[in-house]
């Protein structure tokens, strides 16, 4: 069989150069590389990805932890935020490992996988995730803001506060006050953040938060369709709201199919609004759904670039925080 030495002799470059084609490591000629991928072809050589790691001591994976329940496909942001890690892992020579399992809530998922860094999804309050791989040495970068927050941690996210506050003001702007508000999880971070922007453009109206009924998602009930469409069936007529936020457009289909079944005028008797944004699935609702675009590619991609630059100099920690956009569609309406 073909070894790396055999291909770099006929090819009539050096091993480091062989092994920077394969990899993708540092740029290598048009012109070379090609002859590099011939030679390689008529000899038979395949790369050992397994060799080259205990050689350089490195896997060139790296990991993206994000749970997704068993009962439900990944949404429009999961995938686009995918995407945008996964081109630039490949752009660097990085294969990606996609980790699905709910870490968070089963402690006995928790694993050591064969990757030289991690992103992880939705951290917790109190996430004990972050402390163990800090215990393990493995570069971690997290997309959502450590809490409490900690100087020494990677995260990319969106600005949550400023979103709920600008969801509050659009709402309030066009004569919303009771609000049904189908946040996220109680211990997610992102919960937090978001609700407190939302009472925070309460506060700078002077009009009381009490006005809006806050519920959390519970994944282990069902999924996220499922927590739209059994919260308007339990609460619709027994409390009072005009306006629904809903923590995902995946939600929101569930808000919208309940008012279809319950008879319910969308938007001119509830106006609804999604806190992500499937340009698809928007477009495709009817009414086409109002929602929040977190840049879910921008933030994979700023994700893995963090991770990649930690993976190669651990001291670095870079936080930073992204704009989310208010889509404006046919979903919320001025109340009369």
């Amino acid at each position: 069989m073909a070894t790396i030495d055999d291909v770099a002799k006929k090819a009539g470059v050096s091993k480091g150069t062989v092994s920077s084609v394969f990899s993708k490591k540092r740029p290598i000629s048009r012109q070379v590389t090609e002859r590099v991928l011939e030679v390689a072809k008529d000899l038979g050589y395949f790369p050992n990805h397994v060799a080259r790691s205990l050689a350089i001591k490195k896997t060139m994976i790296a990991g993206l932890k994000m749970p997704v329940s068993k009962d439900s496909n990944m949404s429009g942001f999961e995938i686009q935020m995918i995407n945008g890690v996964m081109k630039e892992c490949s752009r660097n020579g990085y294969r990606l490992l996609l980790d699905t399992l709910p870490e968070h809530d089963d402690p006995t998922q928790f694993s050591i996988d064969p990757v030289d860094g991690v992103i992880m999804l939705n951290p917790r309050k109190q996430d004990p995730r972050i402390e163990r791989y800090k215990q393990m040495g493995i570069p971690l970068v997290l997309v959502g803001r450590p809490d409490p927050m900690d100087d020494t941690v990677c995260y990319v996210d969106n600005n949550n506060r400023d979103l709920g506050f600008k969801v509050g003001e659009y709402l309030l702007g066009i004569g919303h006050r009771d609000i049904l508000f189908l946040n996220a999880a109680s211990d997610m971070t992102v919960a937090y953040d978001r609700e407190s922007g939302l009472a925070e453009s309460f506060a700078a109206q002077g009009i009381p938060f009490d006005t809006v009924q806050v519920l959390h998602y519970r994944q282990y009930r069902y999924n996220a369709a499922e927590y739209g469409y059994r919260s308007i069936l339990e609460t619709f007529g027994k409390l009072p709201y005009t306006a629904v936020i809903a923590d995902t457009d995946r939600v929101a289909l569930g808000v919208l199919r309940a008012a279809r079944e319950l008879n319910i005028d969308v938007p001119e008797r509830m106006s609804v609004i999604a806190l992500s944004n499937d340009a698809t699935v928007a477009q495709e609702t009817t009414p086409r759904l109002t929602a929040v675009d977190q840049s879910a590619e921008f933030l994979g991609a700023e994700a893995a670039n963090i991770l990649i630059e930690k993976m190669n100099d651990s001291s670095i920690v870079h936080q930073r925080v992204i704009e989310a956009k208010l889509v404006i569609r046919e979903s919320c309406s001025r109340l009369s």
